[in-house]
């Protein structure tokens, strides 16, 4: 059925609809990439951040051992210092990771922010398209996926937990250094874990995505049609635009008719004016033709301005359909053209007594 969408959108409607704000991107794979890139900047500064974990680590370890006689606002001042020195730590990690996905989502976008798509719509509220989005193909696979991802990283973390659960008590019996080295590698391979597994899944989002976008954006027969009647113009429109062009322009060609020096006919079917001036140009110009009732009309205009028509079958065929109108004609025809102007001339000079009006270059 031509209602059935069924054909590959075309680049208009990819364009249109990226206007719109509906442009194809895998979030998911923003967000793997993003972590990537952290892991990335992790490794490269992990020598610092060893620093910075192991001056922490003993600052707290002095602290806790004096616990006991602290009071209530030396306790706040601890914790309150500890949170600092984990945004510290953390934040910039985050911000890293939230630009890189930025650019990512841009990259696929080309940057395109849309207000429209921002804006409140009232139809967003409608229950019946709520009920149609939360049963639709990409909910389902959004809820498995969320669900899978999640099971799969609590298992990563739990069992990460479980054995670093069990090193912690030796803490007290190893030096600082050692701890915090313990500390971090538990942290680093958490955080390799995870992040391998939310790029398999982003990877396979990613594909389901592209492939959810492409089918949603395909279009019926009839649609196509309907935007190559928008490029193209309506085709009866177009035909009757050209017919009036057409008509326009026989109706400034007839117009010439009666500069004409000659005109040459194939007496049933064909016929060529020629007008020639020697001042501006260098050979004649075939200032009108016409074929059928065309011709018959230039040879009636002809006859009305009392300008020769000449019989010659081949010439006016071969002028024809060789010259365009306003153009000079080819070397090709100089000599057989030449005779007729000059007879044409000589019957001027006898019924005017004038001087012809110039020779073929």
């Amino acid at each position: 059925m031509a209602s059935e969408k069924t054909e590959k959108a075309t680049p208009k409607r990819r364009e249109d609809e990226r206007k719109k704000g509906n442009v194809f991107q895998g979030r998911d794979i923003n967000i793997a990439l993003s972590l990537l890139v952290m892991f990335v900047v992790m490794r490269l500064l992990g020598k610092y951040i060893y620093i910075f974990l192991l001056k922490i680590v003993s600052y707290y370890f002095n602290e806790s051992t004096n616990a006991v006689s602290m009071s209530a606002d030396s306790l706040k001042n601890i914790i309150f210092n500890a949170v600092i020195c984990a945004a510290v730590l953390i934040l910039p990690f985050l911000l890293i990771s939230a630009f890189t996905a930025f650019v990512l989502s841009g990259i696929q976008t080309k940057f395109i922010f849309n207000i429209k798509s921002a804006s409140f719509k009232i139809e967003r509220l409608n229950p019946a398209n709520g009920f149609k989005r939360l049963f639709s193909m990409r909910s389902a696979f959004s809820v498995v996926k969320s669900i899978i991802t999640v099971i799969i990283i609590t298992v990563v973390i739990y069992n990460n937990i479980v054995d670093f659960a069990q090193i912690v008590p030796t803490f007290y019996s190893i030096p600082v250094s050692q701890s915090v080295y313990l500390l971090s590698m538990t942290f680093y391979n958490i955080f390799i874990k995870v992040c391998g597994v939310i790029i398999v899944v982003g990877i396979l989002d990613y594909f389901f995505q592209w492939w959810q976008h492409e089918r949603d954006l395909k279009m019926s027969k009839q649609e196509i049609k309907e935007e190559y009647k928008q490029l193209e113009g309506d085709p009866q429109v177009k035909s009757q635009i050209k017919n009036i062009h057409q008509r326009m322009s026989r109706k400034r060609m007839m117009q010439k008719v009666p500069e004409a020096d000659v005109i040459i006919v194939n007496p049933d079917h064909y016929a060529v004016a020629l007008k020639y001036d020697a001042k501006k140009t260098s050979a004649p110009v075939v200032v009108a033709k016409g074929v059928d009732f065309m011709a018959l009309k230039i040879k009636e205009i002809a006859a009305e301005h009392d300008i020769k028509i000449e019989e010659n079958p081949p010439l006016a065929r071969a002028l024809y359909k060789v010259v365009e109108v306003d153009k000079e004609i080819p070397p090709e025809f100089y000599q057989a053209v030449a005779e007729i102007l000059s007879y044409v001339y000589s019957l001027k000079r006898v019924r005017n007594n004038s001087q012809p009006k110039g020779k073929i270059k």
